[in-house]
C-alpha cells in the first residue's frame, strides 16, 4: 500500500512560529493540513480493516473480504460482546458504544439535549444530576440513546445458551507439511506415515496460526498476502482512531486560514494529551515529539 508519510516537525514549528506573529501562510497551512488529513485517512482505513474484516487492494483499493470476521475474534483485535442493530438508523452497535457516547457527551435521557457541565449536570428541561448519579444511571439503564441517531435503543438480551451433549469428535485427517501425505497425531507429535516427518504438536499448531492468508481482489485479480499487508500498515495501527476520524470530518468544513489553523492545533493538542499516539502522525522520535508539543502548548 502507498501510505501517506508522516508530517515533518520543522513544518509544524514554522507554522506555529508564523501563527504567533499573526501570519497565516496559506501554502504552509495547505501542506501541513492535507498531509495530516492523508495520514488520518490512512489510520482510519487500517482501523476499519481490523473492525470490518475488509482489506483494500494495494493496486485498485477495492475492499477484499477476509476469511474470518475480526469482530468476533479476540485475537484479531475484535470483541466477544454481542453486536446488534439500532431499530431506527440500522447502524451496527455495541452496548458499550452507547455508554461511551454518554460518558464523552452527557445527554438528557428524556429530551436528548446536551447537559451543561457545572457542579451538577443540568438540562434545559429542568432535570439535574450529580456526576456520580449520572455515571451510575448510565451504567444501570437498559434504554440509552443511539450514538448515531440519538433515538432510544434497548439493551439486547444475551443469547440463550443451548445445552449440548458432549460427543466424541472424530479426529480430523491431517496432512504432512512436507509431502502432503496422511499424518497422525500421536504421543504429542505429528508424524507422517509416508516420509517419516516428525514434529512436536505444539510447534505444529503455532505454525498453523502464523500461516499466511492469501487474498485475491475480485476487480483486478491481484493476489496479495495478509501478513505482508499487516507489516506495511504496522506504523498506522492504533486502538484509538477517534482523533483521526474527527479531524477528517472537520478539516473538509474549513474554508478560512483561521479555521484550518484551529483544526490543526486541535489535533496536535489531542495528540499532546495522548502521548503514544503522536508518533503515528509526526516523523520524529517520541522524546523529540513530546518536547515539541510541550513547547507549542506553552
Amino acid at each position: 500500500m502507498d501510505w501517506a508519510p508522516r508530517v515533518k516537525p520543522i513544518k509544524i514549528r514554522q507554522l506555529y512560529r508564523y501563527a504567533r506573529l499573526g501570519i497565516y501562510d496559506d501554502l504552509l497551512l495547505h501542506d501541513v493540513g492535507w498531509e495530516l488529513y492523508a495520514r488520518c485517512r490512512d489510520i482510519a482505513t487500517v482501523a476499519d480493516v481490523y473492525r470490518e474484516g475488509r482489506v483494500p487492494c494495494p493496486k485498485c483499493s477495492t475492499k477484499v473480504p477476509r476469511r474470518i470476521d475480526p469482530l468476533f475474534s479476540s485475537a484479531e483485535g475484535g470483541t466477544r460482546e454481542n453486536w446488534f442493530r439500532c431499530s431506527h438508523c440500522t447502524k451496527r452497535l455495541l452496548w458499550r458504544d452507547c455508554r461511551q457516547s454518554l460518558r464523552t457527551t452527557p445527554r438528557c435521557f428524556d429530551c436528548g439535549s446536551v447537559l451543561q457541565k457545572t457542579d451538577e449536570l443540568g438540562c434545559v428541561c429542568g432535570k439535574t444530576w450529580s456526576p456520580e448519579a449520572y455515571k451510575q444511571s448510565v451504567r444501570t439503564r437498559v434504554r440509552l440513546p443511539c450514538p448515531h441517531c440519538l433515538n432510544l435503543v434497548r439493551r439486547p438480551d444475551p443469547p440463550a445458551r443451548e445445552r449440548t451433549v458432549r460427543t466424541r469428535k472424530p479426529r480430523p485427517e491431517l496432512q504432512c507439511p512436507k509431502c502432503q501425505a496422511v499424518a497422525l497425531h500421536q504421543h504429542g507429535n505429528i508424524e507422517c506415515t509416508a516420509c517419516g516427518y516428525k514434529r512436536r504438536w505444539r510447534d505444529y499448531r503455532k505454525s498453523l496460526k502464523k500461516k499466511d492468508e492469501r487474498l485475491e481482489c475480485s476487480s483486478c485479480e491481484y493476489t496479495f498476502r495478509w501478513q505482508t499487508w499487516c507489516q506495511s500498515a504496522r506504523s498506522l495501527r492504533t486502538g484509538n482512531p477517534r482523533p483521526a476520524r474527527e479531524f477528517i470530518k472537520r478539516w473538509l468544513r474549513c474554508y478560512t486560514p483561521q479555521q484550518r489553523m484551529i483544526q490543526i492545533d486541535t489535533l496536535l493538542q489531542t495528540l499532546h494529551g495522548r502521548g503514544p499516539l503522536a508518533p503515528l502522525f509526526i516523523d520524529s522520535g517520541e522524546h523529540n515529539i513530546r518536547q515539541m508539543l510541550d513547547d507549542l502548548a506553552s
